[in-house]
């Protein structure tokens, strides 16, 4: 089977860099999976769980906060703005702010500061799915959707 090689990066540090099969992850214009041999493509991204089918045919799921995706010739690179694996992820912190940003929705306001409670949920949201598919165990069956 046919591979490429995919790097998440973020300003502090390499998260993630190997050969994979596919990658599924979410651009603002929705979600796009990425095969071997994907035409060049650079496209922003949203806070989403990004979905990585490893060579080994195990899945490894990755909370992506935001960023940019560029596909060529040498493969994948995401330079997220954060970017977490299950095991870096704080359950009880990210719920907690999963509520912080449901407050600050609820309580509307400024466009602006209605924007980044949205993002903040996102993220959150994000980080929560990829925590809890661990800890049920069912790591590596599945893509997560977020909505």
């Amino acid at each position: 089977m046919a591979t490429f090689r995919l790097r998440v990066v973020t300003p502090e540090r390499t998260v993630f860099d190997q050969t994979v099969n596919e990658i599924i992850t979410r651009s603002v214009e929705g979600e796009l999976g990425i095969l071997p041999h994907h035409i060049p493509i650079i496209t922003p991204l949203v806070a989403h769980v990004l979905t990585v089918y490893l060579e080994d045919q195990s899945v490894l799921h990755l909370a992506i906060a935001g960023g940019f995706l560029e596909v060529n010739e040498q493969g994948g690179l995401i330079l997220a703005d954060a970017a977490e694996s299950p095991e870096e992820i704080d359950l009880p912190r990210a719920e907690a702010a999963r509520d912080r940003a449901q407050t600050r929705i609820d309580q509307g306001g400024e466009d602006y500061d209605l924007h980044r409670a949205q993002r903040a949920m996102a993220r959150a949201l994000s980080r929560i799915a990829v925590a809890q598919d661990v800890k049920s165990g069912n790591r590596g069956n599945a893509p997560l959707l977020v909505e």
